[in-house]
């Protein structure tokens, strides 16, 4: 299933395919950790990730 995070923050966003939504988790919090040398908030994590629905 894809998924699209953007960063609230920042100017970035990515997109990830995964059936997991503990990964896409995981590698939105790695990337504000490794692109942003900070953490997210649970709230703008949820916020941020939104699925995206095949056309």
């Amino acid at each position: 299933m894809p998924y699209r995070f953007v960063c609230s923050d920042h100017n970035c966003a990515f997109l990830v395919h995964s059936s997991s939504t503990d990964e896409i988790e995981r590698l939105v919090r790695a990337h504000v950790r490794m692109a942003h040398g900070g953490r997210i908030d649970p709230a703008d994590l949820e916020r941020g990730i939104e699925r995206i629905e095949p056309a």
